[in-house]
């Protein structure tokens, strides 16, 4: 179930919202349609690389956006993991 939460489904409003074409994201992006049908839909995970040019596109802010893109693949692999809290405040304290 995609929910506007997700990454897919924020990408599916901002292309709904400015009346743009899988076509035309897809080809700014570089990736053939069926695939970004797939992340709209929560079938397939964004890749790093998409993040720029779908920020450029949106007139995004990259930095949000990536955070955005790291949250939820943070949470998608190991969001139910007991020690995720500590594990991410050891890595931010020797970085």
């Amino acid at each position: 179930m995609k929910s506007v939460n997700d990454i897919g489904g924020y990408l599916q409003k901002l292309r709904k919202e400015r009346k743009m074409s899988l076509r035309e994201v897809a080809e700014h992006i570089g990736i053939d349609i069926s695939l970004l049908s797939k992340i709209e839909h929560g079938e397939r995970q964004l890749q790093t690389h998409m993040i720029k040019p779908i920020a450029e596109l949106f007139n995004l802010k990259y930095r949000e956006l990536q955070i955005q893109f790291l949250n939820q693949k943070i949470m998608q692999e190991y969001g139910g993991e007991p020690y995720l809290k500590e594990s991410l405040q050891f890595i931010l304290q020797t970085t």
